[in-house]
């Protein structure tokens, strides 16, 4: 109960854009015109990578609020 500001993503959006648009991080996926990868689509992953990182925040800060929050009286958010 000492921690006070959790975070479930640092910086999502570096993540989805050097991840799935340019492939410089893991796992490396982009498409030809975006660097030299041979697997992966820049125009759609990225889109699907964005969504499931939303969707994953917001599952991980409803499970706080209902199940820690109010005995730990924590503050839990996403680093931009």
């Amino acid at each position: 109960n000492r921690v006070k500001f959790w975070t479930t993503f640092n910086e999502p959006n570096v993540q989805v854009i050097l991840g799935y648009r340019k492939g410089t991080y893991p796992p490396s996926r982009c498409s030809k015109t975006f660097g030299n990868c041979t697997r992966g689509g820049s125009d759609i992953e990225p889109l699907v990578a964005a969504h499931n990182i939303i969707r994953s925040h917001l599952a991980a800060v409803n499970l706080y609020r209902t199940k820690f929050q109010e005995q730990q009286r924590g503050k839990i958010g996403i680093v931009m």
